[in-house]
């Protein structure tokens, strides 16, 4: 079902480049695709929640990275992207099952890791923008030093992380 899933949205239109749609296609040939089955290469969905109406981005400061990003994480074992996306909002924002059918991902990434808390080397990560006022967040302390709504542009002055950087890039281009 993941393989299928996964798949479907690989299309070197949303890649941010030639080499990410070859290693999309080939880490998916390898299998094994979550963390509980390759600790070390796996995939990630991220959710960039964006305020039409203020054109404002929700990002989070992030405990385990020590840095600003997009909310998200990986994908278990057994779940689709739909479940992930859920799985993901309700943890790190609080809110309940709130979508109802995964919408189409806009960016596929992939990101180092050069951590030495985790076992993680390699995400291959998979973006979606989520439409939100943000007014139903419940965001869980435990997981973030701090949250923030802000513009793209005062996103883009602490956010460091290269993937991070490339979707807000998408939404200040397209939005």
């Amino acid at each position: 079902m993941l393989y299928d899933e996964i798949e479907k949205i690989i299309d070197p239109k949303i890649c941010d480049s030639e080499n990410t749609h070859t290693n999309f296609l080939k880490r998916l040939e390898e299998g094994s695709f979550t963390r509980d089955e390759n600790p070390q290469s796996h995939y990630c969905a991220y959710f960039l929640p964006y305020n039409q109406k203020d054109k404002k981005v929700f990002i989070v400061h992030h405990k385990k990275s020590g840095l600003w990003l997009s909310p998200g994480g990986h994908i278990d074992k057994g779940e689709g992207l739909l479940e992930t996306l859920n799985r993901e909002i309700a943890e790190e924002l609080g809110v309940k099952n709130p979508l109802k059918e995964a919408p189409s991902p806009f960016l596929l990434t992939i990101t180092p890791i050069e951590n030495k808390v985790q076992p993680c080397k390699m995400h291959y990560d998979i973006w979606y923008l989520v439409l939100t006022d943000g007014t139903n967040f419940n965001v869980d302390p435990r997981e973030f030093h701090e949250t923030r709504w802000l513009t793209i542009e005062e996103a883009e002055k602490i956010v460091t992380d290269g993937p991070n950087r490339k979707a807000l890039e998408f939404v200040r281009k397209h939005k």
